[in-house]
């Protein structure tokens, strides 16, 4: 009974999508912070995906008063070359790019130990070792599979194309896409502000 009930825990807990930043990095000799403008690119040949983030980013950089721009607005049909993105920023003045992208999806087992596994404990010998390890075998544990997706992002400064912040974020289980970019463009922004990217 215990043992379905963690399951069924676990099922629910892991149900919704989980993202958090991984490592992150800020040029503290960059000095025109908070940044005014930005142009906000998601490498991504899914067009849907693509647009979903760069509106999402757009939004939470607005909200700090950063004039911000989704390249799928410019470029609703592909993703821009590097001479399109060139051509935009020169026109445009623009000072920085955001740019998202994807670095590794994988999959990782976890094994939940059922009943018989109870850990170590100060009275072990070999044999309720043993015991408890044969046990482990046969017992009601289950493995989950999870889905690891890894982004990296990079704000670069369209005068020196020098990156200013960058950021790795690691999702669990995304499964929906509007939830996991939501959470993940609230936490980017958390980080922008806190490191004094933005205002």
């Amino acid at each position: 009974m215990r043992s379905i009930f963690i399951f069924i825990l676990t099922m629910l807990l892991t149900s919704c999508a989980s993202s958090n930043l991984t490592s992150s990095w800020v040029d503290r000799n960059y000095s025109n912070v908070p940044i005014k403008s930005s142009l906000v690119v998601a490498m991504s040949d899914n067009l849907r995906v693509r647009r979903i983030f760069e509106d999402d980013m757009v939004k939470e950089l607005q909200s700090k008063g950063v004039n911000a721009v989704s390249s799928s607005q410019i470029y609703p049909n592909k993703l821009p070359s590097k001479a399109d993105l060139s051509s935009y920023i020169q026109k445009n003045g623009t000072q920085t790019v955001f740019v998202a992208k994807l670095v590794n999806i994988e999959d990782k087992n976890i094994r939940y130990p059922g009943n018989g596994y109870g850990g170590y404990s100060s009275g072990l010998s070999f044999h309720n070792y043993y015991n408890s390890s044969y046990s482990y075998i046969y017992d009601d544990s289950y493995t989950v599979s999870y889905e690891f997706v890894n982004v990296e992002f990079t704000l670069f400064d369209t005068k020196s194309h020098k990156p200013i912040w960058s950021t790795s974020s690691e999702s669990v289980d995304p499964n929906n896409m509007n939830d996991i970019i939501s959470e993940l463009t609230h936490i980017l922004i958390e980080n922008l502000q806190d490191n004094g990217v933005v205002r």
